[in-house]
C-alpha cells in the first residue's frame, strides 16, 4: 500500500512538470517514453548495441561518481522488490551539476542506450547533455537529465 501511494504521488508530481520536459530526439523522430524497449534491448541485443532512449524511473542508488561522471541505478516501475527492470544511467558533470537527489527520487533521462557487459546492470544510458558539436563532424542528438523536475545537461 505504501509503495502504491509513493508511486501515485511520484507520478502526479511528474505530470505537474511534464510540459517542461524537452523533446528527446532520435534524428528526426521525437521519442516517447520507451522503458519496455530499453529492457528488451538490454536482454535481447548483442553487446555494444546502441539505441536512443527516453526513460522515467526512480533512483535506487548512486552507484559511483568517477572521472566527472555520476552513475545511477534506476528502477522503472518503482517496485524495489524486483530488479529485472533496472538500468544504469550515467551523467557527465562537465555539462552542469547533478540536481539534488536521494534514493526514491524520480529521474528522467534522454540519451543513448548502450548494451555493455561491463556494466553491473548490463546496459547504460549516457550522453545526457547537449552535444557541443551538434553541427560539427560528430553530429549527435542532444540529451538531458531531469531529477525531481530539475533539468540538467544543458550547459
Amino acid at each position: 500500500m505504501k509503495l502504491s501511494l509513493f508511486i501515485l504521488i511520484s507520478l502526479s508530481s511528474a505530470f505537474s512538470y511534464a510540459a517542461k520536459i524537452p523533446a528527446c530526439m532520435d534524428r528526426t523522430e521525437r521519442l516517447e517514453f520507451n522503458e519496455n524497449k530499453v529492457i528488451a534491448w538490454r536482454d535481447l541485443t548483442d553487446n555494444k548495441f546502441v539505441g536512443r532512449a527516453l526513460v522515467r524511473g526512480f533512483i535506487v542508488r548512486v552507484m559511483e561518481d568517477r572521472q566527472n561522471h555520476v552513475h545511477f541505478e534506476v528502477d522503472f516501475d518503482g517496485n524495489l522488490s524486483t530488479t529485472d527492470d533496472r538500468i544504469e544511467v550515467v551523467y557527465s558533470t562537465k555539462f552542469g551539476p547533478v540536481p539534488d537527489n536521494r534514493n526514491g527520487d524520480e529521474l528522467i533521462a534522454c540519451g543513448d542506450f548502450v548494451k555493455d557487459s561491463y556494466s553491473p546492470l548490463k546496459a547504460v544510458i549516457h550522453w545526457l547533455h547537449k552535444n557541443p558539436n551538434k553541427n560539427g563532424v560528430k553530429a549527435h542528438d542532444h540529451g538531458f537529465l531531469i531529477i525531481n523536475g530539475v533539468l540538467a545537461g544543458q550547459n
